[in-house]
């Protein structure tokens, strides 16, 4: 079980969207951008939301393909027995 791509790739994306509940609990921290018309503050939960859900993706992507199919153009392997 500890060996399963789908389980390392579960408790991968799990462990990066708790990060962005803790950083939003607790984190006080803004970014400020100064505009002519005057400040936006955007909190800092955003900035690690965003790359938490890039790496959401990509990690998906790679943990629960299925390699087993073959290509199109590859012969499938001769029948055992």
């Amino acid at each position: 079980m500890l060996r399963s791509k789908y389980f390392w790739g579960t408790l991968a994306i799990i462990a990066m969207w708790v990060a962005v509940l803790i950083i939003g609990v607790t984190g006080a921290e803004d970014f400020v951008v100064d505009t002519p018309s005057g400040n936006v503050r955007i909190p800092a939960v955003w900035g690690v939301a965003l790359f938490a859900l890039i790496g959401s993706v990509v990690t998906a992507a790679v943990a629960f393909r299925d390699g087993s199919e073959p290509r199109k153009d590859e012969a499938p392997p001769p029948p055992e027995g």
